[in-house]
């Protein structure tokens, strides 16, 4: 699905990455390894949509939360298996890291379980890597045990009596200072103060630093076993280590398929949770409609929500191309907006939020209508950046590309504009893509021939209501007064409703009433 950054804002595809977005870098990765449904792939967008859809209706929310948040506390081990694989040394923070991964896991499934996700999705366990690491982990921790290697024990208990003998030892010199000048030679380092003593130390005391005030001495214990037992040590753990990190290679591929099932599991979540969150229906892909029953546009519905606002869910039955006229504020833009919102859904295996959908698979959605990022930064003006996009999808379109056209040629003379986005209607049609043209010229679908809807406009009864004394409010009567329907057009012209519209919000009355005259005569 071939999908521009200006399109992408304007059909809420942005938006729906986000809402969608896995919580792990598992799901992430995965996510962006997988394109798009096409055409030709309808069988297997049914597949995952229908299988989101059955595991929203089973799973609880908050079952669902706890999986999603037990599968963003799960590290990521593949940087250590690789390291392991190309042969480098693992360290003891390594195997405590695969640890966490092993409990994460454990967790997720219990998580899993309690939620009855049931046993086709369960979250792998690994109980063979558990295993290997089982001997070192105490209470969440990892230390190299002696299990890990044969020659482990034996070089420990060398070394301890190797220590047992060096303190002794310290112990003796320690014994000599203390009689010698009465300093207990505590630490690594102690000091002795030239006002207590200033003579010669004894032997096996050596100066580190010195001062006209005092001096920094150090017991010196030569133990050469002690050096021998040490050096020992430090050989059988890097053995055991390299061990283990040759056994932890013998369990990649368990380790690898994994972080794939917690991916897969990750993205398939995000889905249930939207579609939890904002319904769904499985629908129908067919070739010559695209259609939708009580449709959400989950970005405008989230964001009149988070103002107390209502939304309206809308319905469209777009065969080939159509005209969409209607009021200002009557919701032609957000038709448009749901309609490629719905197909972009279904392209990326999402149930569209609708009682009902029927539409084809699309290569390419274009929008055209306004100036995108791409567009002001080659210093475009509106109407050239829309020439220029009209150009640009014209190009390509075809019978797999949706067209949503927010009313072109608006910042041009009405009736070159008109002409122009008549001829393009035309092209368009010509050319067998689906489009939706929403304008305020008068006549295109006519001109164009092809089919004129509207949207339904303020309910009569309404139209005369007084003005609202703030914004806030005269959208709230406004959302009240509109009905959103999209219904097919009789003959003649549509009303705009502005000077309605315009009395709604507020502007003076005297000034409405001396443009209703002019625009009655």
């Amino acid at each position: 699905m071939n999908v521009d950054g200006l399109t992408a804002e304007r059909i809420g595809l942005t938006w729906l990455r986000a809402a969608v977005a896995p919580v792990g870098s598992f799901g992430r990765r995965h996510d962006e390894s997988i394109a798009p449904y096409g055409p030709g792939d309808e069988a297997r967008a049914l597949a995952e949509i229908a299988e989101i859809v059955a595991l929203a209706a089973r799973l609880e929310r908050d079952g669902v939360l706890r999986v999603r948040a037990a599968l963003r506390a799960v590290p990521e081990p593949s940087p250590i298996v690789a390291r392991a694989r190309a042969g480098d040394a693992l360290t003891d923070v390594d195997f405590y890291e695969l640890g966490r991964f092993v409990d994460a896991l454990d967790a997720l499934a219990r998580a899993w379980d309690a939620a009855d996700g049931g046993t086709e999705r369960r979250p792998p366990v690994l109980d063979a890597l558990r295993g290997l690491l089982a001997p070192g982990r105490d209470g969440g921790t990892f230390y190299l045990a002696d299990a890990f290697a044969p020659g482990l024990r034996a070089a420990r208990d060398a070394l301890a009596v190797a220590e047992t003998e060096f303190e002794a030892r310290r112990e003796a010199i320690a014994a000599r200072v203390r009689d010698a000048i009465g300093v207990d030679p505590v630490g690594e380092e102690f000091v002795i103060l030239r006002d207590v003593y200033d003579g010669p130390l004894p032997d096996d005391v050596l100066i580190a630093r010195e001062t006209p005030t005092y001096r920094a001495a150090s017991v010196r214990v030569v133990l050469p076993q002690r050096d021998a037992a040490l050096a020992r040590l430090a050989e059988e753990e890097e053995e055991a280590r390299r061990a283990l990190a040759e056994r932890i290679v013998g369990e990649a591929d368990a380790i690898v398929a994994a972080t794939r099932a917690l991916g897969a599991l990750d993205r398939l979540l995000a889905r249930v949770a939207f579609a939890q969150r904002w319904g769904g229906c499985i629908p129908s892909f067919v070739n010559e409609r695209v259609s939708f029953d009580e449709a959400t546009f989950a970005p405008l519905a989230e964001a009149l929500s988070a103002r107390g606002r209502r939304y309206t869910p809308l319905s469209l039955d777009l065969r080939g191309l159509a005209v969409l006229t209607g009021p200002n504020m009557g919701g032609k833009s957000a038709t448009l907006a749901t309609a490629g919102f719905v197909c972009a859904c279904a392209a990326l295996g999402i149930p569209p939020p609708a009682r009902a959908a029927s539409l084809p698979l699309f290569r390419q959605i274009a929008w055209i209508g306004g100036e995108g990022p791409q567009d002001r930064a080659r210093l475009l003006s509106a109407y050239a950046a829309e020439v220029v996009r009209a150009r640009d999808t014209l190009a390509a379109a075809s019978p797999r590309a949706l067209i949503l056209i927010d009313e072109f040629a608006r910042t041009t003379g009405p009736r070159e504009g008109r002409a122009l986005l008549v001829a393009f209607a035309e092209a368009l049609r010509a050319r067998g893509a689906f489009a939706l043209v929403a304008t305020h010229f008068d006549g295109v679908a006519e001109a164009a021939q092809v089919p004129h809807l509207r949207i339904a406009g303020l309910r009569g009864a309404l139209q005369a209501a007084a003005g609202a004394a703030d914004v806030d409010a005269a959208l709230d009567a406004i959302n009240a007064a509109m009905d959103y329907r999209v219904v097919a057009a009789g003959g003649g012209s549509d009303a705009s409703d502005a000077l309605a519209l315009a009395r709604l919000l507020g502007l003076d009355e005297s000034l409405i009433a001396r443009a209703r005259d002019l625009h009655q005569t």
